[in-house]
């Protein structure tokens, strides 16, 4: 959770534990008369990103409600609360309307003009906003996932705010539902050069429908994801081969599959695993791509943080579909097969934490030969009163702070990984690429502990 506490926005706790860091992006929200304080910077600069920081948290509290035993007896549940309280805190005031939502801070155009700290940041922070005549249907649908998903960490230990979260899930749903569809990329165009996505929006809108059902027991709410699920046309059913901010259907699937008992919806989330092993299955034209040292490969900019999400549902479903597979006395093929995904999960963490050709980490600050140089504004620039300048950014040396916890871009194709912050696409840093990796470590530590 080190990681997040160095991205955070905002007035800092007195409990803070990253001692480089203090109170920055005060002001945000200026622009449009309102309190736009707090949330998380996305990676190395200083853009407040909400779409990906909503699906970063919506993970963190999905391992928490899935994994919330282990996050205790590994003394970090607390922390982890911490975090996701710290993003739901701050959506809350970039909701202040039902059918508005404030979806980012600052842009590319600005932010790359300045080389410094966060806490001396004075440049022009603008603030981007969804509404009605201006919608964005995968935004407010993804932000009220995360407020819903929240919602259900919070239940028993916090229930007045959980009410708190549930109020504006439904309404932020019932926003993505009712105003004109289309992404938000085209309402907060500057969204675009970094997190725009696809453009589409049903995997947003079954997910967060899903969340709300997993919450609340309102059918109408599963059947508005089994509408868009089922279609013929572009549903939700086929065969999927990435998990991320921009591509929901694999976790929609995962949640179907759990929340009907219609063995139809079992099906998807077993392609997904079954396609993200090794060895090709004959049931597929494609195959998933790794590298000779086992490192599953989907996307070339920041493999890890792909390999990591897969990782994560896969390691999920692997004891669910085990016990499905004993007590209905399905065949031992099956229960095989489901055994692979646990081994494919463990063996992405294993990967991204030093069993790799260089025997090397991906984790600053944990492991043997971790990454020293992620690029990251904040923990390149040294101790004030020193000043920071874009020299730091291209000078060959370790960061002067260290960046605990986070997981860097990774390695190319041939797995070779130069440790230089130059190399954006090796050495970036961003909310969602931890989110995942979080959540799967829990999920991992979860079977070891359980002996599964």
């Amino acid at each position: 959770m080190l990681f997040y506490e160095a991205q955070r926005s905002g007035t800092l706790p007195s409990d803070q534990r990253v001692p480089w860091r203090s109170d920055s992006g005060l002001s945000d929200g200026a622009d449009n008369n309102i309190d736009l304080a707090g949330g998380y910077y996305d990676g190395a600069g200083y853009i407040k990103y909400n779409f990906p920081m909503a699906f970063s948290t919506t993970l963190l509290s999905w391992g928490v409600i899935r994994y919330k035993r282990t996050y205790e007896a590994l003394g970090q549940l607390d922390y982890v609360l911490d975090t996701i309280k710290w993003t739901t805190d701050y959506f809350i005031k970039c909701h202040p309307e039902p059918d508005v939502f404030y979806g980012q801070v600052s842009d590319n155009a600005a932010d790359s003009q300045y080389f410094g700290r966060p806490e001396d940041m004075n440049y022009q922070r603008r603030s981007y906003k969804i509404d009605f005549s201006n919608s964005g249907t995968d935004l407010a649908a993804e932000a009220a996932a995360t407020m819903a998903s929240a919602a259900i960490v919070f239940r028993s230990s916090n229930p007045s705010y959980a009410a708190t979260l549930q109020q504006h899930a439904v309404e932020l749903y019932d926003f993505a539902t009712n105003a004109p569809r289309r992404s938000y990329k085209l309402s907060i165009q500057p969204a675009a050069q970094a997190y725009g996505g696809s453009g589409k929006y049903n995997d947003e809108l079954a997910w967060a429908a899903l969340w709300l059902y997993k919450l609340t027991r309102t059918r109408s709410y599963f059947n508005d994801a089994k509408l868009i699920v089922d279609r013929r046309r572009n549903g939700l059913l086929n065969l999927v081969t990435e998990f991320s901010w921009s591509d929901k259907a694999a976790g929609v699937q995962l949640l179907m599959s759990e929340l009907s008992a219609n063995s139809k919806y079992r099906s998807p989330i077993n392609w997904f695993c079954l396609h993200s092993q090794p060895v090709r299955s004959n049931l597929f034209q494609t195959q998933s791509q790794y590298t000779n040292r086992g490192l599953l490969f989907i996307n070339e900019w920041g493999p890890l943080r792909y390999a990591a999400n897969t990782a994560f549902l896969c390691v999920y479903r692997f004891p669910y579909e085990l016990w499905l597979k004993l007590v209905t006395k399905i065949s031992y093929l099956f229960i095989t097969i489901a055994t692979e995904w646990r081994a494919l999960g463990i063996k992405q963490i294993n990967y991204l934490l030093g069993d790799n050709r260089k025997g090397q980490s991906f984790v600053v600050g944990f492991g043997d030969q971790p990454p020293t140089q992620p690029l990251h504004k904040g923990s390149s620039c040294p101790l004030p009163p020193a000043e920071c300048g874009r020299e730091f950014r291209e000078v060959n040396s370790p960061n002067p702070n260290v960046l605990y916890g986070a997981l860097v871009g990774g390695p190319n194709e041939m797995d070779d990984f130069s440790d230089l912050r130059t190399l954006e696409d090796q050495s970036s840093v961003s909310l969602d690429g931890n989110a995942g990796f979080q959540a799967a470590v829990a999920g991992v530590i979860h079977l070891k502990l359980n002996n599964l």
